[in-house]
C-alpha cells in the first residue's frame, strides 16, 4: 500500500483488480457466522444499497433547504423511536456516527443545562463549583471520552460499584453524591447502561430515573448497546423506564443490522439541544419552516450525511416484529452457549447471561493462558472472539450480533477452545 500520491489516473479495472486481491482479503470479515468479538453486527442487506442511493443523493443533511426528503426522513426515524421508548413529544435528537457520538451529544446538552445561560459564554473558565457525573464501572469508555472533551475533567467522574448482576449500587450513587455537595461540589448527571459492554447488563432504570428526580441530576442512559431490545417484547419490561431519562443514546448500526455509521440520540427537551448547538452565521442564513429542523443545530456537525435513508427502509422492509424476532434469537443463542459453558468442566460461566453475550473462561488455565489462546482461536481461523475483564477476571467474550450464527457454531467454538486448552504447554 505504500506508493507516492498518483499525478495520473489508472482505469477502473486496476482499481477493482486491487480491491479484490488486496483489500478483500486483508478486512476483517464480519458476515462470518463465528465473528462474534463485539457488539457488531453482519449488516442487513438493504442498508448498504440505501448508502448508495444516499451517495448518489449527496444530500447535506445540516440546514433543511439544503435536504428537504432527507430531513422529513430523519424526523420520522426520529419520531419512531421516541414512541418506542414512550417519550414525548417535545423530544429532539439527531443521528449521530455512532454511540460515541450519541454520549457526547447528550452530555454537552447536559452540561450546557446545568450551567445556565452562561455555558456558552463563559464555559467552563469562570469560578463556579466543579461539576460532576457519575456512571457505574461497567460504562463504556465512549463516557470518560465525553467527559474529558466537554472540559469536565475525569477527576470529577465518578465510577460507581456494581452489585452481583454488574447493575449500578443506587446506595453507593446516593452516597457518592451525597459526599460530592458536601465537599462543595455540583452533581450534575448521571449515566445509566441498558446494555453494559462486557456483560449487557441493564441498570436498574427505573429506580435510577426516581433517583435523579429527587436529587435533580440529568439522567442520561446509554442505550447505544441495548435500548433497541425495546422493539422485542421479552426485554421491553426492563427497558420500559428508558420514557423517564433526560436523554438516550441508541445505534441503528447494532440491532437494527444497518451499515455502518448509524448511532442516534434523543433528548427528552429538544430545546437542550438547540442551546447547546446553535449557531447562526451569515452565510448560512436560510429561512425557517416549522415542518423542519435545522439538524446543524442540534448537534456538533454541519456537514453531515444522509444517514436515516437506510434506518427508514429497514425498518419499512423488514418492520418491527422481523427485529424482535433476531433480537430473542440472538438472546437464545447467547442462552444455548452459556448451557454449554456450564455443562462442560473445562469452562467456567463469568456472569450471568442477561442479554445477548457470554463471558466465560477456561477454567484450568491462568488469565495469560486465557489470553494465548483466544489469540490462537483468531490465528486458527476457527472464530473471532473478544477479549472479557469481570470483576478482575480475565476471560473470552462472545457477543451474538451475526445473522447466520448457529447452535452448530457454538459448539464448533467450544470443542476447539476445549482441544485448544489440552495442549501443553500453555
Amino acid at each position: 500500500m505504500a506508493e507516492p500520491l498518483p499525478r495520473q489516473g489508472q482505469p477502473l479495472a486496476t482499481l477493482f483488480a486491487e480491491l479484490e486481491q488486496v483489500i478483500v482479503p486483508n478486512s476483517t470479515h464480519t458476515a462470518h457466522p463465528r465473528f462474534l468479538p463485539y457488539v457488531q453486527p453482519s449488516p442487513n442487506a438493504l442498508s448498504p444499497y440505501a448508502d448508495h442511493v444516499a451517495a448518489t443523493l449527496n444530500q447535506n443533511c445540516n440546514l433543511w433547504p439544503l435536504s428537504p426528503a432527507a430531513n422529513a426522513v430523519e424526523q420520522v426515524v426520529l419520531r419512531w423511536f421516541a414512541d418506542l421508548f414512550g417519550l414525548p413529544a417535545s423530544t429532539g435528537g439527531i443521528l449521530t456516527s455512532g454511540g460515541s457520538m450519541a454520549n457526547f451529544v447528550a452530555l454537552t446538552a447536559a452540561r450546557d443545562h446545568a450551567l445556565g445561560e452562561t455555558a456558552r459564554t463563559e464555559g467552563l473558565q469562570s469560578s463556579r463549583p466543579p461539576l460532576v457525573l457519575y456512571t457505574s464501572e461497567e460504562t463504556h469508555s465512549s463516557i470518560a471520552k465525553a467527559v474529558s472533551m466537554l472540559g469536565l475533567g475525569t477527576r470529577y467522574l465518578r465510577h460507581i460499584p456494581t452489585d452481583e448482576h454488574f447493575r449500578i449500587r443506587l446506595d453507593l450513587l446516593a452516597q457518592a453524591v451525597a459526599e460530592d455537595r458536601a465537599a462543595g461540589l455540583n452533581p450534575f448527571c448521571v449515566v445509566g447502561s441498558a446494555g453494559t459492554v462486557t456483560t449487557g447488563a441493564t441498570d436498574p432504570l427505573e429506580a435510577l430515573a426516581h433517583f435523579c428526580r429527587q436529587h435533580r441530576l440529568w439522567l442520561h442512559i446509554d442505550g447505544a448497546y441495548g435500548a433497541l431490545a425495546a422493539l422485542s417484547p421479552r426485554f421491553q419490561p426492563s427497558l420500559a423506564a428508558l420514557a423517564l431519562a433526560d436523554s438516550v443514546s441508541l445505534d441503528p448500526h447494532k440491532f437494527l443490522f444497518c451499515a455502518y455509521e448509524a448511532g442516534c440520540v434523543l433528548v427528552r427537551d429538544r430545546q437542550h439541544l438547540h442551546h447547546a448547538f446553535h449557531a447562526h452565521p451569515s452565510y448560512l442564513t436560510m429561512s425557517e419552516d416549522p415542518d423542519f429542523v435545522d439538524f446543524a443545530n442540534h448537534g456538533p456537525q454541519l456537514s453531515r450525511a444522509f444517514k436515516a435513508l437506510k434506518v427508514w427502509w429497514s425498518l419499512k422492509h423488514f418492520g418491527a416484529d422481523a427485529y424482535a424476532q433476531v433480537i430473542e434469537q440472538m438472546h437464545d443463542l447467547a442462552v444455548y452457549m452459556a448451557e454449554q459453558v456450564l455443562h462442560r468442566p473445562a469452562f467456567e460461566l463469568l456472569a450471568p447471561v442477561v442479554f445477548n453475550c457470554v463471558c466465560f473462561r477456561l477454567s484450568a488455565l491462568d488469565a495469560a493462558a486465557n489470553r494465548r489462546v483466544l489469540t490462537a482461536l483468531l490465528d486458527s481461523g476457527t472464530a473471532f472472539l473478544g477479549p472479557a475483564s469481570v470483576k478482575d477476571t480475565t476471560g473470552l467474550r462472545a457477543c451474538f450480533m451475526n445473522l447466520r450464527t448457529t447452535r452448530a457454531d457454538i459448539d464448533r467454538i467450544l470443542d476447539h477452545l476445549e482441544h485448544l486448552a489440552s495442549q501443553p504447554g500453555w
